[in-house]
């Protein structure tokens, strides 16, 4: 499973962008009205005392404008030279720093005139308009002269960077911080617990019906508490259906052997009497020994569930050679061929494992013909992948399904109780691995099984 689709993630994800979106929100919605007061309030107040100074400066000098006048070429005319002055300053407001002047310098967003003579004495910026956002109060010096003061507030003119650096501020930074171990907490809190759920499902699913979940987790007061304890009351319901059908099973199949055994020696007493040409008693003994046959499958079946899965440390391609020499002695005219692309160590249960070998083998040599042959294919990546391929005629796609099905035959007619594959499955199941059936895109039943290695590569 990909990081990202795991449950944590997803809801660590989700609390850190809703915490996230809501405190960008938060600023942007909160933060821009406050920083409007605010910068009213501060280009107000710094006006007045600018206003002050420059009042007080402009009648020290003997009632001189302060305005700024560029020198005259005594070569061109006063008109071009305004002009060339207003074209300066055009391109002086639209230049990408103006307006970060503008927010930094209070002097370029006052302007101040002398009511008496009527005449702009302050103003590095044209005199703002009706429409535009401005602020105007009078002022009377010491001298009792009266003048107008008009003052920027055009919000456009501010920086928005300054509100992003709120954004990124210490604050911010550390409230997301906090907002990612709450985050986090809660994710480990849901998270871990259906983990370890899983993990015991798993451990049911492998054959481990004595598995339950961990006591701190049963003994929660919430609704993953009594998740717990429902799981371990489906175990303990599942693990004593399971028991007492293998408990079935076992006594029917001891109970039918002793009448079995009788049935056998009555035929073989008949069988003295009448003769071995006799068909009657032929017929008897063929069918004892079947059903002799079938006992013993299915005590097989309902014992694999006790045997130990654990073992010594094999290397694979050594046990799978001595188990293809007894299946070549069982059928001598079956050739096998062993391709050990790359041997493995597995620490298995190693007669489990011969009898899911040795039921996969015996499976296609019934039902395919005996001039074809059988591979088996070994390679390693994260686990050991053991295949067996069959040249036969494959089975339908629909019965694939169906083939590890107990006492599933399929369409097949010859000898056989459907039991083989189902004994195969389940014990690799129980050694931790897993069993699966395709039709290969050249012909013939391919069962691919996967193990895992003694040693993670």
């Amino acid at each position: 499973m990909k990081w990202y689709k795991r449950l944590f993630w997803k809801i660590f994800l989700a609390i850190w962008s809703v915490s996230f979106l809501v405190l960008l929100a938060t600023v942007c919605v909160v933060g821009i009205v406050t920083e409007q007061d605010r910068f009213r309030e501060v280009v107000t107040a710094k006006a007045e005392g600018y206003a002050d100074l420059m009042i007080e400066r402009y009648e020290r000098k003997g009632f001189r404008t302060l305005l700024p006048v560029p020198p005259r070429s005594p070569k061109r005319d006063y008109e071009r030279d305004r002009r060339d002055h207003d074209d300066r300053r055009g391109h002086e407001r639209d230049h990408p720093d103006w307006k970060r002047s503008i927010w930094l310098n209070v002097a370029k967003r006052v302007a101040i005139t002398d009511v008496e003579l009527n005449r702009r004495v302050v103003a590095i910026i044209n005199r703002p308009s009706e429409s535009d956002d401005h602020y105007s109060f009078t002022m009377s010096s010491e001298r009792g002269r009266l003048y107008q003061v008009d003052v920027d507030l055009n919000w456009e003119r501010s920086p928005y960077g300054h509100l992003m650096g709120k954004i990124l501020s210490a604050q911010m930074v550390l409230i997301l911080l906090v907002s990612s171990l709450g985050a986090l907490l809660v994710s480990a809190i849901i998270a871990r617990p259906l983990k370890l759920l899983g993990e015991h499902t798993q451990a049911i699913y492998r054959g481990e019906l004595d598995a339950r979940t961990d006591a701190k987790l049963r003994k929660r007061g919430d609704e993953l508490g009594e998740l717990a304890r429902d799981f371990d009351r489906m175990a303990d319901y599942v693990q004593q259906t399971i028991t007492s059908h293998q408990r079935l099973m076992q006594d029917v199949s001891h109970e039918l052997r002793a009448p079995l055994a009788r049935l056998q020696a009555a035929a073989g007493i008949a069988e003295q009497r009448l003769g071995e040409d006799d068909k009657t008693v032929a017929r008897i003994m063929r069918e004892s020994q079947r059903l002799d046959q079938l006992i013993g499958e299915i005590l097989s079946l309902s014992r694999l569930e006790q045997m130990d899965v654990a073992g010594d440390k094999n290397w694979l391609g050594l046990l799978l050679q001595e188990w293809i020499d007894d299946a070549h002695f069982s059928f001598p005219q079956r050739e096998f061929d062993l391709q050990m692309l790359s041997d493995c160590e597995v620490n298995v249960n190693a007669k489990l494992l011969e009898r899911a070998i040795n039921n996969i083998l015996g499976n296609a040599c019934k039902h395919t013909p005996e001039d074809t042959k059988i591979d088996l294919i070994v390679t390693k990546a994260t686990d050991c992948e053991i295949r067996i391929r069959d040249y036969g005629d494959g089975v339908k796609e629909e019965q694939l399904s169906q083939l590890c099905d107990p006492f599933y035959r399929g369409d097949s007619q010859r000898e056989g109780y459907g039991l083989g594959l189902s004994i195969a499955q389940r014990a690799i199941q129980r050694l931790g691995g897993d069993l699966a059936l395709r039709n290969h895109p050249d012909g013939g039943l391919e069962a691919i099984i996967t193990l895992p290695c003694a040693t993670r590569c």
